[in-house]
């Protein structure tokens, strides 16, 4: 791990250097008017009458415990196991109130890094905050993950809400009155195409109108499976980074970073199942 982070450290001072030496474009800038409804685009805020009411209208999801042990869900319980997440919680919390941020991808340079049990247990780490409001959008519409992670059972389909076809409230699901999903239960077609569209970035901040969450969070493709989250990501505030430990390289995590760089905001790298532990001070920092 000490060499991954060495390596990441030299890369990013690469890039520094390079940028310094090449004229100053940290952002690439969108073609199309239609489609500049960046990050810095705040939706109105509604009346806390208007938001309580849009939160319950949603149906609630009652997690199946024993599901959510065997998925590694490990923030819903809260205690040491969920330490690693609540710490991760926190640096989150300070960057986006530092920064004035909202909206947070999740994603990694490849499949099976972890992605999705991170963004649900950050969910659940923060939602174990009563006064913020989180809710989670899976815009991997290619392999979606959530539903069968949590076990949600309903037929939700928010790529229907994306196109246009259904309103948000019929694929959405709340735990609590903070935390809410918004999943997809099988793969669409086209999920390039609707993610990109100016007319899914209109849905999406109107569901952000309806529902003034603190934070959403976006569980997004890896990077470098398809154009999905590249197109997409000049559209969230930063993304964070998920890389596996012992399966993905330096030079995934490299290549996929500067991605990222390009586009939006990089809150950071995490490693993922690594297993180690320091015990000198009596803390287990072991990740699953």
């Amino acid at each position: 791990m000490e060499r991954l982070q060495e390596a990441l450290s030299r890369a990013r001072d690469r890039r520094k250097e390079a940028g310094a030496a090449a004229p100053a474009q940290t952002r690439a800038q969108p073609s199309d008017p239609a489609q500049t409804t960046s990050a810095q685009s705040k939706p109105q805020r509604p009346t806390d009458a208007s938001v309580a009411a849009a939160w319950q209208s949603l149906p609630q999801f009652m997690p199946n415990e024993k599901l959510l042990k065997n998925n590694r869900i490990l923030s819903y319980f809260g205690g040491p196991a969920a330490q690693s997440f609540d710490m991760m919680r926190t640096k989150l919390l300070q960057q986006t109130k530092a920064n004035n941020w909202r909206r947070i991808a999740i994603t990694s340079p490849t499949a099976k890094c972890g992605k999705s049990t991170t963004t649900a247990n950050l969910a659940f780490s923060i939602a174990r905050q009563s006064e913020i409001r989180v809710l989670v959008i899976e815009i991997d519409m290619r392999r979606p993950e959530i539903a069968n992670i949590l076990g949600i059972k309903e037929n939700l389909t928010f790529a229907r809400v994306l196109s246009g076809q259904e309103p948000p409230e019929a694929h959405m699901i709340a735990y609590g009155n903070n935390l809410a999903f918004a999943t997809n239960r099988v793969p669409s077609a086209n999920s390039s195409e609707i993610l990109h569209s100016a007319y899914a970035r209109e849905q999406l901040i109107k569901v952000e109108e309806k529902f003034a969450p603190d934070l959403v969070l976006f569980d997004a493709p890896p990077v470098l499976a398809s154009d999905d989250t590249i197109g997409f990501l000049d559209f969230v505030d930063a993304a964070i980074l998920i890389a596996a430990a012992e399966m993905t390289s330096i030079d995934e995590v490299d290549v996929t970073e500067t991605e990222i760089a390009s586009h939006t905001n990089v809150m950071g790298v995490v490693l993922n199942k690594a297993r180690y532990t320091q015990g000198g001070y009596g803390y287990d920092q072991s990740y699953y």
